[in-house]
């Protein structure tokens, strides 16, 4: 069975900002031996309360940091055996981020951001923006290609986010509350959106939430409490 991430036994400690200048280094342990495996095209929730280790976790499965302890594979690759470049080029070959902020561009419209990725996969631009194009049409956007971050809604600008995410067609999904800011009817957009694209291009979704009614929609729901999965 192909697996989209399996980790095992995955720990992450931080060290205290005022211990760590002292001979006793004081730790505070995120995760304590999470273990964890997401078949290929799967829906999956991550939920837990405000501390409980959901953000430390997803930029683990990002290659963002390391694990202090423990295995890690994401799309059937082990995270240690990469340096930093190569780990930067294998995000952006296989993985699209979504996150509660859209962190768009301001000075580009909607259509260059969705291309920023491509092109900095070194894609010709007029084919950059024409892939861009219809991935903004997948998500209802066609009318918006021109427009600013700054004249569009905050639901739009969101759905712009998730176009820039899928636009090279990634193998995994990972997203970070990426309804957390929006009002019920353009959060289930957004969650129709992520329906949509995994069932057509079967892309792996892993989302952070602390949204119960969200998380149950669902194919699965993995819970983590004081930095396990329970």
């Amino acid at each position: 069975m192909e697996y989209a991430i399996h980790c095992q036994d995955l720990y992450k400690r931080y060290a205290d900002a005022n211990g760590a200048k002292q001979k006793n280094v004081i730790e505070t342990e995120v995760l304590k031996g999470v273990d964890l495996k997401i078949k290929s095209g799967e829906q999956v929730a991550i939920l837990g309360q405000s501390g409980s280790g959901k953000s430390t976790l997803l930029h683990l499965l990002a290659m963002l940091d390391d694990p202090s302890s423990g295995d890690l594979h994401v799309c059937g690759q082990s995270a240690a055996e990469l340096d930093e470049n190569q780990r930067a080029q294998f995000r952006n070959a296989n993985m699209g981020f979504i996150y509660q902020f859209h962190h768009l561009l301001m000075e580009f419209n909607a259509v260059e951001n969705v291309a920023m990725p491509l092109l900095i996969n070194g894609m010709d631009r007029t084919k950059a923006l024409k892939e861009s194009e219809n991935m903004l049409n997948q998500v209802g956007l066609a009318h918006r290609l021109t427009h600013l971050p700054s004249q569009l809604s905050g639901g739009e600008r969101q759905r712009v986010a998730i176009a820039r995410a899928l636009v090279n067609k990634p193998k995994l999904v990972l997203a970070d509350e990426p309804t957390g800011n929006l009002d019920k009817s353009n959060a289930e957009q957004i969650f129709e959106l992520f329906l949509k694209l995994n069932q057509t291009h079967n892309t792996t979704l892993v989302v952070v939430t602390h949204d119960q009614e969200l998380a149950q929609r669902f194919d699965r729901v993995i819970r983590l409490d004081d930095g396990k999965v329970v």
